[in-house]
Protein backbone atom coordinates (compact mmCIF):
# COMPACT_ATOMS: atom_id res chain seq x y z
CA UNK A 1 0.00 0.00 0.00
CA UNK A 2 1.35 3.35 -0.54
CA UNK A 3 1.51 5.60 2.42
CA UNK A 4 1.33 8.97 0.74
CA UNK A 5 0.39 10.40 -1.89
CA UNK A 6 1.75 13.59 -4.12
CA UNK A 7 -0.27 16.40 -2.19
CA UNK A 8 -2.33 19.61 -2.32
CA UNK A 9 -2.24 19.33 -5.88
CA UNK A 10 -0.79 17.31 -8.77
CA UNK A 11 1.67 19.92 -10.29
CA UNK A 12 4.39 21.98 -9.13
CA UNK A 13 2.54 25.39 -10.14
CA UNK A 14 0.19 24.70 -8.42
CA UNK A 15 1.68 23.46 -5.31
CA UNK A 16 3.47 26.72 -5.40
CA UNK A 17 -0.05 28.62 -5.40
CA UNK A 18 -0.87 27.68 -2.11
CA UNK A 19 1.88 28.60 -0.47
CA UNK A 20 0.70 32.32 -1.24
CA UNK A 21 -1.96 31.51 1.30
CA UNK A 22 -0.25 32.77 4.77
CA UNK A 23 -3.08 32.82 6.95
CA UNK A 24 -4.95 29.61 5.97
CA UNK A 25 -1.24 27.54 6.23
CA UNK A 26 -1.07 28.88 9.43
CA UNK A 27 -4.60 28.69 10.86
CA UNK A 28 -3.84 24.92 9.93
CA UNK A 29 -0.58 24.11 11.77
CA UNK A 30 -1.84 26.61 14.67
CA UNK A 31 -5.23 24.36 14.74
CA UNK A 32 -2.64 21.11 15.64
CA UNK A 33 -0.03 23.11 18.07
CA UNK A 34 -2.36 22.49 21.17
CA UNK A 35 -1.33 18.42 20.17
CA UNK A 36 1.85 19.28 18.83
CA UNK A 37 3.54 21.43 21.57
CA UNK A 38 4.57 18.94 24.35
CA UNK A 39 6.32 16.50 21.74
CA UNK A 40 8.94 16.33 19.24
CA UNK A 41 7.85 13.33 17.97
CA UNK A 42 6.08 14.88 15.14
CA UNK A 43 5.45 13.43 11.75
CA UNK A 44 3.88 15.08 8.40
CA UNK A 45 2.40 12.86 6.34
CA UNK A 46 2.30 13.57 3.07
CA UNK A 47 4.25 16.43 3.52
CA UNK A 48 4.30 17.69 -0.08
CA UNK A 49 6.97 20.30 -0.68
CA UNK A 50 7.02 21.17 3.45
CA UNK A 51 4.67 23.90 3.26
CA UNK A 52 3.54 23.19 6.46
CA UNK A 53 6.47 20.97 7.96
CA UNK A 54 8.10 24.93 7.97
CA UNK A 55 5.66 26.52 9.39
CA UNK A 56 5.88 24.06 12.47
CA UNK A 57 9.87 24.20 12.33
CA UNK A 58 10.29 28.28 11.70
CA UNK A 59 7.29 29.15 13.59
CA UNK A 60 6.99 26.91 16.67
CA UNK A 61 10.23 24.97 16.57
CA UNK A 62 9.17 21.90 16.15
CA UNK A 63 10.65 20.00 13.60
CA UNK A 64 8.21 17.15 11.88
CA UNK A 65 9.82 13.67 10.33
CA UNK A 66 8.53 14.45 6.75
CA UNK A 67 6.86 11.60 4.60
CA UNK A 68 6.83 11.97 1.14
CA UNK A 69 6.80 9.61 -2.18
CA UNK A 70 7.23 11.93 -4.96
CA UNK A 71 10.69 12.45 -6.22
CA UNK A 72 10.11 16.58 -7.53
CA UNK A 73 8.64 16.99 -3.70
CA UNK A 74 11.60 15.53 -2.24
CA UNK A 75 14.03 18.12 -4.18
CA UNK A 76 12.27 21.00 -2.47
CA UNK A 77 11.75 18.55 1.48
CA UNK A 78 16.08 18.55 1.16
CA UNK A 79 16.89 21.98 -0.33
CA UNK A 80 14.50 22.98 2.97
CA UNK A 81 16.72 21.29 4.91
CA UNK A 82 13.72 18.62 6.14
CA UNK A 83 14.21 15.42 7.66
CA UNK A 84 12.21 12.85 5.42
CA UNK A 85 11.58 9.28 4.71
CA UNK A 86 9.27 7.87 1.48
CA UNK A 87 7.33 5.52 3.48
CA UNK A 88 5.50 5.82 7.06
CA UNK A 89 6.08 2.12 7.60
CA UNK A 90 9.97 3.63 7.87
CA UNK A 91 9.27 5.93 10.46
CA UNK A 92 9.96 5.26 14.05
CA UNK A 93 7.17 5.38 16.02
CA UNK A 94 5.23 9.34 17.05
CA UNK A 95 3.56 10.83 19.47
CA UNK A 96 1.79 13.22 16.57
CA UNK A 97 1.22 12.52 13.14
CA UNK A 98 0.25 15.27 11.34
CA UNK A 99 -1.51 15.10 7.60
CA UNK A 100 -3.13 17.88 5.42
CA UNK A 101 -5.53 17.61 2.53
CA UNK A 102 -3.59 13.83 2.20
CA UNK A 103 -5.75 11.16 2.69
CA UNK A 104 -8.14 11.55 0.28
CA UNK A 105 -5.54 10.78 -2.56
CA UNK A 106 -4.74 7.40 -0.95
CA UNK A 107 -7.60 4.37 -2.49
CA UNK A 108 -7.15 2.48 0.86
CA UNK A 109 -7.80 5.13 3.58
CA UNK A 110 -9.33 2.66 6.36
CA UNK A 111 -5.43 1.27 5.95
CA UNK A 112 -3.57 4.20 6.07
CA UNK A 113 -5.67 5.36 9.05
CA UNK A 114 -4.65 1.51 10.45
CA UNK A 115 -0.78 2.18 9.71
CA UNK A 116 -0.93 5.22 11.29
CA UNK A 117 -2.60 3.80 14.58
CA UNK A 118 0.20 1.68 14.50
CA UNK A 119 3.05 4.26 14.29
CA UNK A 120 1.23 6.14 17.48
CA UNK A 121 3.00 5.97 20.99
CA UNK A 122 0.34 5.16 23.23
CA UNK A 123 -2.05 7.94 23.86
CA UNK A 124 -0.55 9.37 20.80
CA UNK A 125 -2.68 11.38 18.05
CA UNK A 126 -3.67 11.98 14.45
CA UNK A 127 -4.35 15.53 13.53
CA UNK A 128 -6.08 15.34 10.03
CA UNK A 129 -6.93 18.34 7.53
CA UNK A 130 -9.56 16.81 5.29
CA UNK A 131 -11.47 18.14 2.11
CA UNK A 132 -15.21 17.87 3.07
CA UNK A 133 -18.67 16.96 1.74
CA UNK A 134 -18.92 15.49 -1.93
CA UNK A 135 -21.39 18.01 -2.52
CA UNK A 136 -18.28 20.21 -3.75
CA UNK A 137 -16.17 17.70 -5.53
CA UNK A 138 -15.54 18.78 -8.99
CA UNK A 139 -13.43 17.69 -12.08
CA UNK A 140 -10.05 19.41 -10.30
CA UNK A 141 -10.72 16.97 -7.18
CA UNK A 142 -10.22 13.89 -10.24
CA UNK A 143 -7.85 15.88 -11.72
CA UNK A 144 -5.60 16.28 -8.75
CA UNK A 145 -5.92 12.59 -7.83
CA UNK A 146 -8.76 12.92 -4.98
CA UNK A 147 -10.16 9.53 -4.64
CA UNK A 148 -13.02 11.13 -2.36
CA UNK A 149 -14.15 14.19 -0.70
CA UNK A 150 -15.26 13.71 3.44
CA UNK A 151 -18.93 13.19 5.22
CA UNK A 152 -18.58 13.67 8.88
CA UNK A 153 -20.40 10.09 9.53
CA UNK A 154 -18.16 8.65 6.99
CA UNK A 155 -14.78 9.41 8.90
CA UNK A 156 -16.39 8.31 12.41
CA UNK A 157 -17.29 5.10 10.25
CA UNK A 158 -13.93 4.50 9.19
CA UNK A 159 -11.73 5.72 12.24
CA UNK A 160 -13.71 2.66 14.20
CA UNK A 161 -12.74 0.48 11.59
CA UNK A 162 -9.14 1.30 11.78
CA UNK A 163 -9.16 1.20 15.45
CA UNK A 164 -8.84 4.95 16.24
CA UNK A 165 -11.07 7.09 18.92
CA UNK A 166 -12.08 10.25 17.54
CA UNK A 167 -10.88 12.63 20.10
CA UNK A 168 -12.82 15.90 17.45
CA UNK A 169 -14.29 15.87 14.38
CA UNK A 170 -15.70 18.91 13.28
CA UNK A 171 -15.93 21.39 9.58
CA UNK A 172 -13.62 24.39 9.19
CA UNK A 173 -13.26 27.49 6.39
CA UNK A 174 -17.34 27.80 6.48
CA UNK A 175 -16.66 30.78 3.82
CA UNK A 176 -15.07 28.19 1.98
CA UNK A 177 -17.75 26.29 1.64
CA UNK A 178 -19.59 29.41 -0.74
CA UNK A 179 -16.48 29.82 -2.12
CA UNK A 180 -15.96 26.32 -3.56
CA UNK A 181 -19.91 25.92 -4.60
CA UNK A 182 -18.81 28.89 -6.92
CA UNK A 183 -15.96 27.50 -8.21
CA UNK A 184 -18.40 24.55 -8.96
CA UNK A 185 -20.40 26.33 -10.79
CA UNK A 186 -18.47 28.34 -13.02
CA UNK A 187 -15.31 26.03 -12.98
CA UNK A 188 -11.75 26.49 -11.87
CA UNK A 189 -9.83 28.63 -14.64
CA UNK A 190 -6.45 30.05 -13.40
CA UNK A 191 -6.02 31.98 -16.81
CA UNK A 192 -9.26 34.20 -15.78
CA UNK A 193 -8.34 34.90 -12.95
CA UNK A 194 -10.09 31.96 -10.98
CA UNK A 195 -7.66 29.99 -8.44
CA UNK A 196 -4.42 31.81 -9.63
CA UNK A 197 -2.05 32.72 -7.20
CA UNK A 198 -3.92 36.57 -6.73
CA UNK A 199 -7.17 35.03 -6.40
CA UNK A 200 -5.52 32.90 -3.50
CA UNK A 201 -4.43 35.85 -1.52
CA UNK A 202 -7.50 37.69 -1.84
CA UNK A 203 -9.65 34.62 -0.59
CA UNK A 204 -6.36 34.48 2.28
CA UNK A 205 -5.79 38.24 3.24
CA UNK A 206 -9.61 39.05 3.36
CA UNK A 207 -12.29 36.02 2.74
CA UNK A 208 -10.06 33.86 5.37
CA UNK A 209 -10.12 35.66 8.30
CA UNK A 210 -13.71 36.48 8.23
CA UNK A 211 -14.16 32.33 7.53
CA UNK A 212 -11.85 31.67 11.03
CA UNK A 213 -14.03 33.90 12.64
CA UNK A 214 -17.59 32.31 11.43
CA UNK A 215 -15.67 28.94 12.64
CA UNK A 216 -14.88 30.27 16.28
CA UNK A 217 -18.78 31.47 16.43
CA UNK A 218 -19.79 27.92 15.67
CA UNK A 219 -20.58 27.53 12.10
CA UNK A 220 -17.71 25.26 12.34
CA UNK A 221 -20.57 22.62 13.43
CA UNK A 222 -22.73 22.79 10.66
CA UNK A 223 -20.62 23.17 7.44
CA UNK A 224 -17.22 23.96 6.06
CA UNK A 225 -14.95 23.43 2.87
CA UNK A 226 -12.74 21.09 5.26
CA UNK A 227 -12.91 18.83 8.24
CA UNK A 228 -10.42 18.39 11.03
CA UNK A 229 -9.66 15.04 12.61
CA UNK A 230 -8.36 14.10 15.60
CA UNK A 231 -8.23 10.98 16.79
CA UNK A 232 -6.07 8.83 19.24
CA UNK A 233 -5.88 4.52 19.93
Amino acid sequence: MQTAQNTHYSGIDLILNIEVMENYNLDIVQSAMSYVAATDQVIDFGAGIGTLSVIFRDRFDVAPLCIEIDQANISYLEKRNLAHRQDLTLAPAADVIFSSNVLEHIEDDVGALRLMRDKLNDNGRVYLYLPARMLLWTELDKAVGHYRRYEIAELRDKCAQAGLKVVKLHYADSVGFFASLFMKIVGFDVANGIGSAKSLRFYDQVLFPISRFLDRLGLRFLFGKNIILVAMK
